[in-house]
């Protein structure tokens, strides 16, 4: 029960996290963690038309590289071709890490990506992959799912609030995910939601100290006042801070579970100090 409920609850340095947190007009697309360097936020993939994969959308220093099946079933082949020898086969949902340069870049000869897989080294092909996928919790209910990004065409489904998905690529202003296992559903990207995809990373290292509010303020789903509300956080509340993004920690209410986004200056005077010294 925790651990769904930190699930659903998953905010992510946004991060870079598809998807967006919330449709937020007016910010930056590209934002800058003080402990993971610069990333863009999955949302913006709506500026450009037609289709887009995800792949690599949220990069970041310091973050393992890893590839997750969205297909029913990959095939691990030991040379990047599929008349190599086939050394294992992984099933819709499974991450395997990616085999990199200097720890960073993710290996890749034509259409496959080198990767680990339960301890072989082989290749995948890119189709049945994506690269450091991105995940979206929704935030309100009964959001549409359809067969194509038509909001006119044939709904396959109606989602609920609190329930997290696979991005799989983006098509004009809708995310593709992963419906049911392998099957594909096109959502809205103007529904309420955040991005999780990176709690793991927050949830590994721990949090960098302690921030006790100031004034009454606002926690959001993103690092600016465009980003949706998602609760209202009163003054002499103390909260653990995990990153600064420009200008606003990233936090988790332990009442709640969730993570969210504080202004810096509603809490403390110096940002930086902080988080990087772990003073509250």
């Amino acid at each position: 029960m925790k651990r769904m409920k930190t699930l659903a609850c998953l905010l992510l340095a946004a991060m870079m996290m598809a998807a967006a947190l919330a449709a937020a007009d007016g910010a930056s697309a590209w934002y800058y963690s003080q402990l993971y360097g610069y990333g863009q936020f999955a949302q913006y993939v709506g500026e450009y038309d037609g289709y887009m994969n995800v792949d690599e959308l949220v990069g970041g220093t310091g973050v393992e590289q890893t590839v997750e099946v969205i297909s029913k079933s990959a095939s691990i082949w030991a040379e990047p071709r599929t008349n190599s020898k086939k050394l294992a086969s992984a099933s819709n949902g499974e991450s395997m890490l990616c085999e990199t340069y200097n720890g960073y870049a993710c290996i890749k000869d034509g259409a496959f990506y080198a990767v680990n897989y339960k301890g072989k080294s082989g290749w995948v092909n890119e189709a049945y992959v994506v690269l450091n996928p991105v995940e979206i919790t929704l935030m309100e209910s009964n959001v549409p799912a359809y067969i194509a990004p038509d909001v006119n065409s044939k709904k396959v489904g109606s989602l609920t609030k609190h329930t997290s998905y696979r991005v799989i690529g983006v098509y004009d202003d809708f995310y593709i995910v992963n419906l049911r296992g392998a099957a594909a559903a096109f959502i809205p990207m103007d529904v309420s939601h955040y991005d999780s995809a990176f709690s793991e990373i927050y949830e590994s290292v721990g949090s960098r100290g302690f921030i006790t509010v100031a004034a009454k303020t606002s926690m959001r789903t993103g690092p600016a006042d465009s980003y949706a509300e998602m609760s209202k956080v009163g003054a002499g509340k103390e909260l653990p801070v995990y990153d600064i993004i420009d200008g606003w920690y990233l936090v988790q209410d332990a009442s709640t579970g969730c993570w969210g986004f504080i202004d810096c200056y509603d809490a403390h005077d110096d940002c930086f100090f902080a988080v990087a010294a772990g003073n509250g």
